[in-house]
């Protein structure tokens, strides 16, 4: 969706120019994808936005981590992660611009060019370089979180270790059964850990979709790059053009029969000159 909430695909100018290569039986397929990975990248977008708000509200509410640096160390990985969701959200307002604009240039240039402005269809997305700058922050923000679910794994350990004996002999003197402290430092990982595990699986979507935008682009501008050069070996004088297989044979055929139909003319020229 754009600012204002209205789907891409939706722009006046996009449609304008998807009724334009219909209008014109050339395929819109490339177009539309480049479409839809937009729509997939602002889903992930939002999950990522929504799991750094749970991020923050579980650190809040976990009691086990209040007076343990480890906190420090997670809240500051969510204030990168912010940073870096941020950046993505404006890195994404700007291709959908780029996208708009493409579409819009596009469409004035058929209507001064006509059918051939088309073919260099892939020239009005000048989004590839906004694509490929992506990729180095998201793998950032995947890197962010690997970091923040070994510290997470490592504070466990260090609380199985610390609190097992303690905890349990307060429980045993209380006469209350002794607990499994390693199952409890397990759980309370999982717990602290799940919201930046979805936010790995948030940026490694993103991450794949962006690739699939970027091969998108590549196969359209590999398939302007065909047509014109289709264009230009059709363009060539017949001299330059290399005979087909099927052109050679029928050359050789008539050489064959016009040598057949010269050879007793060749003879009678021969034999007159020896009478002579």
């Amino acid at each position: 969706m754009n600012e204002n909430g209205t789907p891409l695909s939706e722009n006046q100018y996009v449609k304008e120019l998807v009724s334009i290569l219909g209008d014109n039986g050339r395929d819109a397929s490339g177009l539309m994808a480049l479409l839809g990975h937009v729509s997939e990248m602002e889903n992930f977008v939002k999950r990522a936005e929504d799991t750094i708000s749970d991020m923050k509200s579980q650190l809040a509410d976990m009691k086990e981590v209040q007076n343990h640096p480890i906190k420090a160390a997670l809240q500051n990985a969510v204030k990168t992660l912010e940073r870096k969701a941020a950046d993505i959200k404006g890195r994404l307002a700007a291709l959908k611009s780029g996208i708009v604009e493409g579409c819009k240039n596009a469409a004035r240039s058929f209507k001064e060019k006509g059918t051939i402005a088309l073919d260099k269809l892939a020239s009005f997305f000048s989004v590839k370089q906004n694509l490929q700058g992506w990729k180095e922050g998201i793998e950032s923000g995947i890197r962010t979180d690997d970091k923040a679910i070994a510290k997470i794994g490592a504070f466990a350990d260090e609380y199985h270790s610390a609190g097992k004996h303690v905890r349990n002999i307060i429980r045993l003197a209380a006469g209350k059964q002794p607990v499994d402290a390693k199952k409890e430092a397990g759980k309370l990982a999982k717990a602290v850990s799940a919201p930046y595990r979805a936010q790995k699986a948030a940026l490694t979507g993103m991450k794949e979709t962006i690739e699939k935008a970027i091969a998108g682009l590549e196969q359209l501008e590999n398939s302007a790059a065909a047509k014109q050069a289709g264009r230009a070996a059709a363009n060539k004088p017949p001299a330059a053009r290399k005979p087909s297989l099927l052109g050679q044979l029928r050359e050789n055929i008539e050489i064959a029969e016009r040598e057949k139909r010269e050879a007793p003319v060749r003879e009678r020229a021969k034999a007159k000159g020896a009478e002579l």
